[in-house]
């Protein structure tokens, strides 16, 4: 019924996690404590201030509020994922396209399901110098473009930029650059590389660097990184509903007080100066869509999952039979938190 190309992600993620994974024959359940429960999240690679969401869940006691105790647990999601597979932690803070190659891989050992959109697109931008002339899709053709490698959501966003331009990959120069895009961008070893509208560009402009960003949110249609969890987690009672509601919650507080969050994360990121508020600045219109708006934050608009599904068959990444609500799902959530005002 599955069909998986380990192009979706590297080969050294995809060993590390199915190794880790060799030993569990059945995820452990999580705590079930009656009082104050211990709830474990994995965030991605190291604290930083795209966290704020939960790093302000936790410091203004909405998790408290639900009865939670939360445990931050911060690494790469090679790292990660065995131990959500293995229910050592919880949650974790990862891409959505993850949750559709690895349950593909092995759906008795990752069972995992996105639960919570925290980016409802893609932060991923290609960049270049302004000098490149590279302001659209279409002034790729011809051009070398700097890759981390030909997996995960970079690659994916590649391939939705190239699409929109009617380009194939053969009518650019693809260069596998590892995380070195800063570096290959203003050395020329690249006219542009994939890196992220919240990251790059920002620090190449706080330098004085003249910089071209193409955002690809407006060619991909995947959804952005959110909150992951498993099977056996959303059967132990209210939990789920409990951590996610309380991360809406951080979710609109950061959206509505960005300085507030700001400062809520100071006590989680060390040495976080003033220069970072505008990573915090430009992700928060991300967090945002016309769907989350009308549903409330959090939300996941089922038409960009089977959309995300249909890319990823389309360029012999993925295919299933299996509908797109087998991977995610809205029903954890609490309805408007965070929307529009009803007129």
């Amino acid at each position: 019924m599955l069909r998986f190309n380990p192009s979706q992600l590297s080969v050294w993620k995809v060993a590390a996690i199915l190794y880790a994974l060799c030993g569990v024959a059945e995820a452990q359940a999580p705590s079930t404590r009656t009082d104050v429960q211990t709830v474990r999240v994995g965030l991605g690679y190291l604290p930083d201030v795209q966290f704020a969401p939960f790093y302000t869940a936790l410091e203004r006691g909405f998790y408290a509020d639900e009865g939670l105790a939360v445990e931050f647990q911060h690494g790469f999601a090679s790292e990660l994922y065995p131990l959500l597979a293995q229910g050592r932690l919880d949650f974790v803070v990862g891409d959505a396209e993850d949750v559709a190659t690895l349950r593909a891989q092995d759906p008795e050992r990752t069972r995992f399901v996105y639960v919570m959109a925290l980016f409802q697109r893609v932060p991923n931008a290609l960049f270049s110098l302004s000098e490149k002339g590279i302001t659209s899709p279409t002034d790729l053709a011809g051009k070398t473009v700097g890759l981390p490698g030909l997996f995960g959501s970079s690659y994916t966003a590649f391939q939705a930029v190239l699409r929109a331009a009617e380009l194939e990959e053969t009518d650019v120069r693809v260069e596998q650059i590892g995380f070195t895009q800063l570096e290959a961008v203003i050395s020329g070893r690249v006219d542009a590389a994939m890196g992220f509208v919240n990251n790059e560009p920002l620090v190449l402009e706080a330098q004085g660097v003249a910089v071209n960003v193409i955002p690809v949110g407006p060619y991909s249609p995947a959804p952005g990184s959110g909150v992951i969890t498993t099977d056996a987690v959303l059967a132990q009672g209210d939990l789920a509903k409990r951590f996610l509601g309380a991360s809406q919650r951080g979710v609109a507080f950061t959206l509505a007080d960005p300085e507030g969050a700001f400062n809520a994360s100071k006590a989680f990121v060390e040495n976080l100066d003033e220069a970072r508020f505008a990573v915090l600045e430009a992700s928060l219109p991300l967090w945002r869509s016309p769907y989350s708006r009308a549903n409330g934050v959090g939300f996941s608009d089922p038409a960009k999952w089977r959309e995300l599904l249909r890319l990823l068959s389309e360029t012999g990444r993925l295919e299933t039979d299996l509908p797109a609500e087998t991977f995610f799902s809205n029903a954890y959530l609490t309805p408007r938190v965070g929307a529009a005002p009803t007129p």
